[in-house]
């Protein structure tokens, strides 16, 4: 039995899809939208000092639990699982906004309205949203045993996890992760990322060698990791040691004496950090194969967009409604609709292009064109990023689509500051597809292990979006009013920072990193051809060794609990327990993280900084996450033998 069949267990929806139920009412659409709201103000800081978002599903799935408990709701579960994905719609709107618009501030550009930023963002929401509804069949369901959906399964986890022991188990699990994540991040008890270079022997290693390791002890992350399963997670694993025990160390032997800028300053490569060699030149290679994998993708589901465009067709010219005779859990937004707001949405950008923008027709039109080959491109790469590993990157993504965008622009005469604004708008509007597109998708998900009516969620999607839309680049506008992005005392806003470092110089005559880029798209090619999913492993080479290495740890673990016994009954029962355990890990630490945004946003610093980089805080960091992997283990090999070994 291969990896994938074992880890992931037949559709068994809580909600009877061939039974109706009340999903939306006006109950559900208050919270929802109550919800959004706040995570867009509450997730738009911490997005903006670190460059990560928190997942809105798990703290608002726990909330919407409690508070139809505390209402005494009849229908909760169909409720809440609709409350939760219309909250949602808070952080997936959140990248657009605060990913890109942030450079304008950076750039002391202050001719551009609130009206003008706003648009992007909304156009890019909805055609994220349309994207995913055009693919949904095709991950969710057709792909149901190929892709594991970590942050959707876990999510679904947590609304099945209501009642009896599962529920306890789920929220006991919650309740550590919470506490474990809330001292790692507020109050810095223990080292949150454990590096070789804490060690004498690691620099040493890496003074001598350029090799050097990482892993981020987050409780969230390794639940992640038992979701994801071990093939999945060593392919990006393996990722990560490429671009950390290959490229690096071969790059500092190639180029020794080759001449980088670090903060303005010449530096010799062979004396300049490893996390900038890495950052300037070799996550360049990922985004190359990142930007190849999603071309492949795109290739291989030529049928499938073949098969949604002939269906739209069928549907404008057709007066049959057939919906009736379909599955609940089925229906979607009609496909004609889906292919109409497409258009609309890129022809609508391509005339804010035009007017806000362009000299010329010639300009709107290669715009125009960009923007509709790089939000399927990218979207698809984004929506298969979050299928294989819960995670998106979408700044990376972006990039790519930056210098394609400032390479043809240039060409056609726009430049100067003009160019600038146009390319990161442009950025915005994808950056928000991307970041919609793939989510969605996650709680799309949801309502296949549910039951729940993809129809339903879809349209109130698209509404959220526009409100979070709205709300976000007001939350970015304050707190740019209140902290700023440049300066001592600014918030980092890390991914505007380097869209900003990288428009600039091309938009007045620089050039971009294209020998990477090639090198990383000729790999993932290699890749194709031998069989290995290249977006695994592309995003195991962009993404920092910290992030992918838990993804291994919760894998193995995965694994060792489903292969510790051959009574296959009693595996999937320690499976699925572990499932349940998995998923309180990633709620709690989610909620955990936010209540470090909500600790931030108030002013309230009580974190352990002198302590937290002494080598005694990363010894107890390594001995409370190997506790934490032990608690996850132990407790799901505590399951009572089959009546088959009995």
């Amino acid at each position: 039995m291969s990896d994938e069949s074992r880890v992931i267990a037949p559709i068994q929806p809580v909600l009877d899809p061939t039974k109706e139920y009340e999903e939306i009412n006006s109950y559900v659409v208050f919270w929802g939208l109550f919800y959004a709201a706040v995570f867009t103000l509450a997730v738009g800081y911490l997005c903006l000092k670190i460059g990560q978002t928190v997942d809105a599903f798990a703290p608002v799935s726990v909330l919407a639990m409690g508070t139809a408990v505390i209402l005494k709701r009849q229908n909760a579960f169909a409720e809440t699982v609709h409350i939760q994905a219309l909250a949602s719609s808070s952080t997936n709107t959140l990248a657009g906004a605060m990913f890109f618009l942030p450079a304008l501030y950076i750039w002391n550009v202050t001719n551009v309205s609130f009206v003008q930023m706003v648009i992007p963002i909304i156009l890019g929401g909805i055609l994220g949203v349309l994207l995913c509804i055009m693919f949904r069949r095709y991950f969710c369901e057709e792909m149901h045993y190929v892709y594991p959906f970590p942050s959707g399964r876990a999510a679904a986890e947590v609304l099945m996890s209501n009642e009896g022991s599962k529920a306890k188990l789920m929220i006991g699990s919650g309740l550590i992760a919470l506490v474990y994540d809330f001292i790692l991040n507020s109050l810095g008890w223990w080292e949150e990322i454990i590096r070789t270079t804490t060690f004498k022997w690691g620099s040493v290693l890496a003074e001598k060698t350029k090799l050097t390791a990482a892993i981020d002890t987050d409780a969230d992350l390794l639940g992640l990791g038992y979701f994801t399963g071990l093939r999945y997670a060593s392919i990006i694993a393996a990722g990560s040691f490429f671009s950390w025990f290959v490229c690096i160390p071969i790059i500092y032997f190639l180029a020794p004496e080759h001449v980088m800028m670090i903060d303005g300053n010449p530096v010799l490569l062979g004396d300049a950090p490893i996390r900038k060699v890495f950052l300037d030149y070799v996550r360049h290679i990922g985004i190359g194969m990142l930007a190849m994998a999603g071309i492949i993708g795109l290739i291989s589901m030529a049928k499938v967009v073949s098969n949604v465009v002939k269906q739209a067709i069928l549907d404008i010219f057709s007066s049959k409604t057939v919906e009736v005779n379909i599955l609940r859990t089925q229906r979607d937004i009609p496909t004609s609709w889906i292919g109409l707001g497409i258009l609309v949405c890129t022809v609508l950008f391509g005339l804010y292009f035009h007017v806000m923008y362009a000299e010329s027709f010639v300009q709107t039109m290669v715009a125009f064109a960009i923007v509709l080959i790089m939000s399927f491109l990218l979207s698809v790469v984004g929506i298969s990023s979050i299928a294989y590993t819960g995670t998106e990157p979408v700044s990376g993504m972006t990039i790519f689509m930056i210098i394609i965008s400032a390479v043809c622009l240039t060409a056609v005469g726009v430049s100067g500051e003009i160019g600038m604004i146009a390319v990161l708008m442009m950025a915005a509007f994808i950056g928000t597809t991307i970041g919609m597109a793939g989510n969605f998708m996650a709680e799309l998900k949801v309502a296949h292990l549910t039951g729940a009516t993809p129809k339903k969620m879809e349209q109130w999607q698209i509404v959220g979006t526009i409100m979070c839309a709205v709300l976000s680049v007001g939350v970015m506008i304050l707190l740019n009013n209140a902290y700023g992005f440049v300066g001592d005392r600014a918030l980092n806003a890390p991914q505007a920072n380097a869209m900003a470092a990288i428009i600039e110089p091309m938009m007045t005559g620089g050039s971009a990193q294209w020998p990477l880029y090639m090198a990383g798209a000729l790999f993932a090619v290699i890749l194709w051809m031998i069989r290995v999913p290249p977006l695994a492993f592309a995003l195991g080479t962009y993404l920092p060794m910290e992030i992918n290495t838990p993804l291994l740890i919760g894998g193995l673990i995965a694994y060792f609990v489903q292969n510790s016994t051959k009574d296959k009954a009693l595996a999937e029962l320690r499976f699925s327990k572990g499932s349940t355990i998995a998923s309180g890990l990633v709620a709690g630490g989610a909620i955990g993280s936010l209540f470090s945004a909500v600790l931030r946003i108030a002013g309230v610093d009580v974190f352990a900084s002198e302590w937290v980089e002494t080598p005694e805080a990363t010894y107890l960091g390594i001995f409370m996450y190997f506790l934490l992997s032990v608690f996850l283990y132990k407790v799901a090999m505590y399951v009572k033998e089959s009546k088959s070994e009995g």
